[in-house]
């Protein structure tokens, strides 16, 4: 097929979303899956001397106190209340595929199995008591924490956006939210290369030939495209492209597409490719998205942007709210430390 699909209409409204929810800053702390699975939330380390090798008699106290087992693993397992979790996190679709996928889910059931397996060696050993991760647990422990109360702080009232807003939205939006003409074509194709004389011939000859049988008063365009057309896309729905704009048409095909009416049959167009006879089977007139298309969009650009901009006003008022001094001798001081470190380094002696 020789349409070039340049832009199509669903990014062009995405773009019109995205221009009116004017991204301010505090995005990344609102954002983010808080979703912490029972074994890898950044919880209080346990000491090294509470945290022996697993043992079947020692876990069975914990055990009991726990949902039934979906899937085990020596002392580890996987009980129903974290398959469930997992599982209500998906999307309807996921869901439903993974339903019929067995396979699927006792892979995913065996490789958390060994997760957690791998999580109780590390603490049986006292991986978690080690200074680097004892740090990254508690900048994870803050991310999260800020993140979640932050979001508590400034999200926007269930009621907002209301409809005079969606509405005040949608005018501003309109100018990217234009849609330009449609055009619903079909094709016959005929591949004849522009350097070859004898095959460009051919090809003419046996387009205008089709032409005149499309246009007859009894002319199938539909059926004769599935017997001749040789654009392999388009030959089993009869010749039909669909609906494109203009400019997502080739230079030749545009101003042959203009000048025709619904339900006439063009010229043969000839293109470097080929030719190509062109059947207009309906027009839909440039216009605007309408409002309910694009109604639940507008509502999550506007709770989005109002709730970064009222994160944004919060960590604005708890800077006002003090007096803010920054020692800029120790800032200093401190990047020059860091920067004289690789130079303290011993070097490698390299083997010649």
């Amino acid at each position: 097929m020789t349409t070039i699909l340049k832009s199509p209409a669903a990014l062009r409204v995405a773009g019109a979303i995205l221009t009116i929810a004017v991204l301010a800053g505090a995005v990344a702390l609102m954002r983010g899956n808080d979703a912490q699975s029972s074994e890898t939330a950044p919880a209080k380390a346990r000491p090294a001397a509470a945290a022996p090798a697993a043992t079947p008699t020692s876990a069975a106290p914990v055990a009991a106190s726990r949902a039934p087992a979906i899937a085990t693993l020596g002392a580890v397992q996987v009980d129903r209340d974290e398959l469930l979790r997992q599982l209500q996190a998906l999307p309807p679709q996921s869901l439903a595929q993974l339903k019929d996928n067995r396979a699927g889910l006792d892979q995913w059931l065996r490789a958390r199995l060994a997760e957690k397996a791998l999580i109780e060696q590390a603490r049986a050993q006292g991986w978690q008591d080690k200074p680097e991760l004892q740090r990254a647990f508690q900048a994870a422990q803050e991310r999260i924490l800020l993140q979640s109360y932050l979001e508590s702080v400034s999200r926007a009232p269930d009621d907002y956006p209301g409809q005079a807003d969606l509405q005040a939205a949608y005018e501003r939006a309109k100018p990217q939210l234009a849609q330009p003409a449609m055009y619903r074509i079909s094709q016959i194709f005929l591949p004849a290369a522009l350097g070859d004389a004898e095959a460009v011939a051919a090809a003419r000859k046996q387009a205008l030939d089709l032409v005149k049988r499309a246009q007859a008063p009894k002319g199938d365009f539909a059926a004769l495209a599935r017997d001749f057309s040789q654009d392999s896309t388009t030959r089993g729905q009869g010749g039909d492209i669909g609906y494109a704009p203009l400019a997502q048409l080739t230079p030749e095909m545009r101003p042959a597409v203009e000048q025709l009416k619904a339900g006439e049959v063009s010229a043969p167009v000839q293109s470097a490719a080929g030719f190509h006879i062109l059947k207009l089977a309906d027009v839909r007139p440039a216009g605007v998205t309408p409002f309910e298309q694009v109604k639940e969009e507008l509502r999550v650009a506007l709770r989005t942007q109002r709730q970064e901009l009222a994160a944004r006003a919060y960590l604005e008022g708890l800077l006002n709210a003090g007096t803010v001094s920054i020692d800029g001798a120790a800032l200093n001081a401190a990047f020059e430390q860091t920067a004289a470190a690789p130079a303290a380094k011993p070097a490698v002696a390299r083997a010649p």
